[in-house]
């Protein structure tokens, strides 16, 4: 069985965050800034392993995508 989950680390800050995983499908995000919050942005799924989140303010976090 593959991976259950993937974690993107988005080290600097950016309005548009562009991730690529290997989940093989659409999965559901969820996004957190540094301080830990949860953080609502506009998702956009360009492929099965593609994604991305754009958000009104740049900044750095982390997203778990499952």
């Amino acid at each position: 069985m593959g991976a259950q989950y993937y974690r993107h680390i988005q080290g600097t800050p950016a309005t548009t965050w562009h991730i690529t995983h290997t989940l093989g499908r659409y999965c559901a995000v969820t996004v957190v800034d540094s301080a830990g919050t949860v953080v609502e942005g506009d998702v956009s799924y360009l492929s099965p392993s593609e994604v991305t989140i754009d958000f009104s303010a740049a900044f750095a976090g982390e997203a778990y995508l499952t």
